[in-house]
């Protein structure tokens, strides 16, 4: 049980880490929201490395895959920020995971990355049906609550973007894990964060015609800056309770935990939460929990 706990908490710290990202997101923007979620969880994951192996990450290491895992941990994140922006933490980190789902998917059905090919079969359909049902209700039974987004046009489309953080998710996770390879999990962690911390900057001061300021940083609200401590706090829980119990359970812990404060969260930070939001999310989350019973049984 204390593994399993420590796993729900690991989930409840990604969604509160995507609602940080939420409150950078209006001054900082998607790049200023990546920088600086991967510059401090960088930061985290070189103390995490000193500490477990007392020695620093070996930089010699580091392989060319370092440089893609940063660019889409930029955009994954920074796309999060404004979806949460937008639509609250609940449905971004649902339709988030939903997008993680689709893309894993994927990966898994034409073996990209190296990975072993595994067929997408009749199975899975339902478990589709089931997560495109629940985004379908979010979508019209949910929409009168997003009160930032002026149409449904516009709702869709922030809808779409928040699937395409998932898929972006993915991507990062999968160039990462080649980084961690070489390096080590906290020292290609923190390699990784870094080279997109970089990168981020580096198109920050392009796009700005070359004159950042960075005054803007001391306006965000202090707790915004959370989101580097929170997820290399997740990535440390996860890694324990994954070497202890089941991946199946230990996922689904995950889930709930991410699930949960993403509804807490927006409690907290929206005063209300619509019906229509839960019970689309509720079916989302049946999706979920099939898919991860249908791949536990091969």
């Amino acid at each position: 049980m204390f593994y399993a706990f420590l796993t729900i908490i690991a989930g409840m710290m990604i969604s509160f880490q995507s609602s940080c990202n939420g409150l950078l997101f209006p001054f900082l923007g998607v790049l200023g929201v990546g920088f600086v979620s991967l510059l401090l969880n960088s930061a985290g994951n070189f103390v995490l490395q000193l500490a477990t192996t007392r020695r620093l990450p070996d930089f010699k290491k580091t392989p060319v895959q370092v440089i893609f895992a940063g660019i889409f941990a930029v955009f994954s994140l920074g796309l999060t920020g404004f979806c949460v922006d937008k639509l609250g933490t609940a449905v971004t980190v649902c339709l988030s995971v939903s997008g993680q789902l689709f893309m894993s998917a994927i990966v898994d059905h034409f073996g990209f990355f190296g990975t072993e090919k595994i067929p997408i079969r009749a199975t899975k359909i339902p478990v589709f049906l089931c997560i495109l049902a629940g985004i379908l209700i979010i979508n019209f039974a949910g929409a009168p609550s997003f009160s930032s987004v002026p149409n449904k046009l516009i709702l869709f489309f922030c809808l779409l973007l928040a699937l395409l953080a998932g898929f972006i998710t993915i991507i990062a996770r999968m160039f990462t894990y080649e980084t961690t390879k070489y390096m080590g999990k906290f020292g290609g962690g923190c390699m990784s964060c870094l080279t997109g911390a970089v990168i981020a900057i580096l198109l920050m001061f392009v796009l700005s015609g070359f004159h950042l300021s960075f005054d803007v940083y001391w306006k965000v609200p202090p707790i915004g800056y959370l989101t580097g401590p929170l997820g290399t706090i997740s990535c440390f829980f996860s890694n324990i309770a994954y070497d202890r119990i089941k991946i199946f359970f230990a996922t689904i812990c995950l889930l709930v935990g991410q699930i949960a404060a993403g509804i807490l969260a927006d409690l907290i930070l929206l005063g209300s939460f619509q019906p229509g939001k839960i019970i689309g999310i509720t079916v989302v989350c049946i999706g979920i929990f099939l898919d991860k019973k249908i791949s536990a049984s091969k």
